[in-house]
């Protein structure tokens, strides 16, 4: 059966037609390991600003319009944080606001391209534990930031402000981030 299917496709090559394909993939999970999280300034209520940047054309970035038609869709489910190094709880986290942008080549400046991901406000008392994962109200379209012009880097930044009563030690957490994507050729 895979022999024929391979022979339809070089007969289709052949004459000069090539076959629609999409793809749907509704999980995909990128993460960053090890991210280093610096200490609270103050004992208290507080809050800290950390950023880790990732490679968008892992994810079919480009700056070629032809290969940016072919990303369809890309939304981000979910972002979690998950304790490492210092912590094994994260039940001192009571607001996480995180953005991605993509910097401009050559100056790292940020671009128009900037997306909100989180916006997130712990209610209650209950802890936590080790993973904190944070859903939007609604998919967040990540598609902006895959669609780089060619004053823009393949590159994605995201920056996560954390407030509660932090650490007064730096530390480090996983960032995850949950994704669906479409490619349609």
């Amino acid at each position: 059966m895979a022999r024929a299917a391979v022979q339809a496709y070089l007969l289709l090559a052949l004459a000069g037609c090539s076959p629609v394909v999409d793809a749907k993939f509704s999980d995909v999970v990128v993460t960053r390991p090890d991210i280093s999280i610096p200490a609270a300034p103050t004992a208290g209520l507080t809050s800290v600003t950390f950023s880790f940047s990732m490679d968008s054309s892992k994810l079919g970035a480009s700056s070629n319009p032809a290969a940016q038609n072919q990303i369809a869709s890309a939304k981000l489910h979910e972002i979690s944080l998950t304790a490492k190094g210092g912590i094994t709880d994260l039940s001192f986290i009571k607001t996480l606001h995180t953005i991605a942008y993509v910097p401009l080549r050559g100056s790292g400046a940020t671009s128009e391209n900037q997306v909100e991901i989180a916006d997130y406000e712990r209610s209650g008392t209950q802890p936590v534990g080790a993973v904190l994962t944070v859903p939007p109200p609604e998919p967040v379209d990540l598609l902006p930031l895959l669609r780089p012009t060619s004053t823009e880097q393949t590159k994605i930044v995201v920056v996560v402000n954390l407030g509660g009563e932090l650490p007064m030690s730096a530390w480090k957490a996983d960032v995850s981030m949950s994704l669906s994507i479409e490619l349609h050729q």
